[in-house]
């Protein structure tokens, strides 16, 4: 039975979705141990795309089963207008499933995704779009330049020399800095990742744009288009081994996979540094609420040494693990 007539009937005009949809999956189970600043990182990443994007855009966040502080905060964002598309999932279905749903339902033609662990610089979004336009070819454009991980764009670099109206340079190209900066928010020392510097960059350049062949997950754009025909994606693990099969159908189809020649996306860890703490705007702290006071590197006393002791640290790690499932698992 139906009473009267719906008043959307009488509605002429439906929002149109932007070009470029903007996703962020999140995963914060509790506020403590590893997670314990991770909200903070999670407001720096979400205001830096609203207040560093320089295009339009709409704002997709997959938010996988967070503690109930996290929740409240994307629904506020969302009820202020700042998050268009807020999928909460009652269970945690791992990286790759939210990649599933994020690539299935992103209305727009590209799809800005990352890890809630990201800073976005001030014009980065056009930096990404200005390596598309140049390299059609492309299947990937990632904002953070790396060394290593060959395996996730080999495709691309036995594709370089056959680019016609390219120019491709090998060597040292990418600055050491940008390399340890982003060791060490994985939580590596210059020592552990020191096959790094040994390996060649190629950088290849076409009408005046230039790009690093370079393959990551943790941030990119790829074509909604592209990524559709590989879904669903095989996903066995939260995390690990299963995001790699985004990395090899992306490079199994033939498709570049680049960055773009200057930083401007940076990988936080699940902590603020300093050095990101000085890269907030104006506003950003206020969207973020955060109390901006730069962390302070410190000597590691006996204790620390003492936990980063190889043995110990194998033991406490396995520990925690077990504790972890016990209560989450």
């Amino acid at each position: 039975m139906r009473v009267g007539q719906n008043p959307a009937k009488s509605i002429s005009y439906v929002a149109q979705p932007e070009q470029v949809t903007v996703a962020v999956t999140v995963y914060i189970p509790f506020l403590s141990g590893y997670y314990a600043h991770s909200l903070e990182v999670l407001k720096v990443c979400l205001g830096s795309v609203l207040c560093n994007t320089d295009l339009p855009f709409d704002l997709m966040v997959f938010d996988n089963a967070s503690c109930l502080e996290t929740v409240r905060y994307l629904e506020t964002l969302r009820d202020q207008g700042k998050i268009q598309y807020l999928i909460l999932s009652h269970k945690n279905l791992g990286k790759v499933g939210a990649w599933n749903a994020i690539f299935g339902s992103a209305p727009g033609e590209l799809v800005a995704y990352s890890d809630m662990d990201v800073y976005y610089y001030p014009g980065w979004l056009s930096r990404h779009l200005e390596v598309f336009r140049a390299f059609p070819e492309a299947g990937t454009v990632a904002g953070l330049p790396r060394r290593g991980d060959l395996p996730l764009y080999t495709n691309t670099i036995h594709r370089l020399a056959n680019l016609t109206d390219t120019r491709v340079e090998t060597g040292r190209l990418i600055p050491d800095e940008w390399i340890l900066d982003h060791a060490y928010s994985l939580g590596k020392t210059q020592e552990t990742i020191a096959d790094e510097f040994g390996l060649e960059d190629y950088r290849i350049t076409r009408q005046g744009v230039s790009a690093y062949a370079t393959g990551t997950h943790f941030q990119f754009i790829v074509r909604s288009s592209v990524v559709r025909q590989f879904l669903p994606f095989p996903n066995e693990r939260p995390m690990g081994d299963s995001v790699a099969h985004f990395d090899r159908a992306i490079d199994g189809s033939h498709l570049l996979r680049l960055a773009t020649a200057e930083r401007v996306a940076l990988h936080m860890g699940n902590q603020l540094s300093a050095q990101v703490l000085a890269l907030l705007p104006p506003g950003l702290d206020q969207l973020t609420d955060l109390a901006a006071v730069p962390v302070q590197a410190k000597s590691p006393g006996i204790t620390r040494k003492f936990l980063d002791w190889k043995p110990v640290r194998k033991i406490m790690l396995a520990l925690y693990d077990r504790i972890f499932r016990a209560y989450y698992g």
